[in-house]
């Protein structure tokens, strides 16, 4: 299952279509994530999960790396929610599906998961983060996002008075199917602690 840092070189090769040259001179870090010295950008890599929804995919990464069965998948999820999980746990081509609301049309609900992570972002952004001349913030939706819920977003950002990141990346991707991603492990690897290869 995707870690942390598969997130962040996913968002690192995605980036490319964006700074085209430029993009050679990002390196992985921490505080923020990916960083440019030579270009003075700095990028934040997060994902639009609650808490909740964060304690899922920790569940179900546990569960894959100890091959665990079905049955004792729900015990772990049982344990780890203290009785309380909502939701279902079952098997799909060999990924574990933790539905905490079993409704397929997140969105709106979503948007505001999405607005929760901005304001943590935001403030670690004015109190820890390394400041740069361009600060960003990349934003993977774990569900699928039409225009609506990037406009509702874009909305409660300005009202909130949210705009402390200099440009927001939101990869509202229709499938969240990993093996379908457009790019490859190869290209994955590329991108390591020290920085990009030529």
């Amino acid at each position: 299952m995707p870690n942390k840092r598969f997130y962040e070189k996913y968002a690192n090769a995605s980036l490319k279509f964006f700074y085209g040259e430029n993009h050679k001179n990002f390196v992985l870090s921490e505080s923020p994530d990916l960083q440019n010295e030579k270009d003075n950008i700095g990028v934040e890599v997060t994902r639009g999960i609650s808490e909740y929804e964060g304690r899922l995919s920790r569940l179900a990464n546990e569960c894959l790396e100890q091959n665990l069965p079905l049955d004792k998948r729900v015990t772990r999820a049982n344990k780890m929610f203290r009785k309380n999980f909502l939701g279902m746990v079952h098997e799909n081509l060999g990924f574990v599906i933790a539905d905490p609301e079993n409704n397929n049309d997140c969105g709106e609900v979503h948007v505001r998961h999405i607005l929760e992570k901005i304001k943590i972002k935001t403030d670690k952004l004015e109190n820890l983060y390394k400041k740069f001349e361009w600060n960003c913030l990349y934003v993977f939706a774990e569900y699928p996002l039409k225009l609506k819920h990037i406009c509702i977003l874009a909305d409660l950002l300005s009202a909130e008075q949210l705009n402390k990141y200099d440009i927001y990346f939101i990869n509202a991707r229709k499938d969240f199917k990993f093996q379908k991603h457009s790019f490859s492990a190869t290209e994955l690897g590329e991108f390591t602690e020290k920085g990009y290869k030529d």
